[in-house]
């Protein structure tokens, strides 16, 4: 082993000294140390490219927000990540080109059927505003007024769509009761359940349905 190609072996793989040197005395030459390297960094990119959570800290969409909005009923604020699973934007673009839209990365840029994998979309708006609730901080009002009208069990498992990369796992439950946190006024999100056909539609200013998902595009 030489200093010259441990430092061949740094400067072609762009990496430290030590662990160059370190690499080097493992797989015993130079062109079988490159080799591992490169097979080790293809491992963790198929990794990175199937993960599909990413660290609640690491979350920086709406973690701050939700932090400090959370404060509010949870008692523990590390207890966030165990309710709240943030996804990584290549699982989240997955699901949502599979379940909500090809052609569109956001709701609010859907014009027509054809944009989107949704259809019977009926609104309840004026049974319930969500933003009035929304600004008088009114938890309750969630369960109340939108939980009976989707037959989804506490502990199912749903997706809530800031857009086709920004996306969120959680359940049922846990929506139903801390959803202040996840909505906007001037924004469009879904919530879907894999196990159901519906899909729960929040629109701007207060607006909200329920829809279908198109039976033709079932995985």
């Amino acid at each position: 082993m030489s200093i010259e190609d441990i430092k061949h072996i740094r400067d072609l793989l762009n990496i430290g000294l030590t662990e160059a040197k370190k690499l080097l005395i493992e797989n015993g030459t130079v062109t079988s140390a490159i080799k591992k390297w490169n097979d080790r960094q293809a491992e963790l990119i198929e990794l990175e490219k199937n993960k599909k959570h990413i660290d609640f800290k690491d979350w920086f969409y709406i973690k701050d927000f939700f932090v400090e909005c959370s404060k509010r009923f949870f008692k523990d604020k590390n207890t966030i990540p165990n309710k709240i699973k943030p996804l990584t934007e290549n699982y989240s673009k997955q699901l949502w080109n599979t379940y909500i839209s090809e052609k569109q990365r956001h709701l609010m840029l859907v014009k027509s059927d054809d944009d989107w994998k949704i259809n019977k979309v009926e609104s309840f708006a004026k049974e319930w505003n969500w933003g009035t609730s929304w600004n008088k901080e009114e938890y309750p009002a969630f369960e109340k007024n939108v939980k009976h009208r989707l037959n989804w069990d506490d502990e199912d498992v749903i997706y809530f769509f800031w857009g086709r990369y920004t996306a969120a796992e959680t359940n049922w439950e846990t929506l139903c009761k801390y959803w202040i946190p996840f909505m906007y006024e001037d924004e469009m999100n879904i919530v879907f359940n894999p196990k159901s056909q519906k899909v729960l539609i929040i629109g701007v200013h207060g607006s909200i349905a329920i829809g279908e998902r198109k039976r033709n595009h079932d995985r």
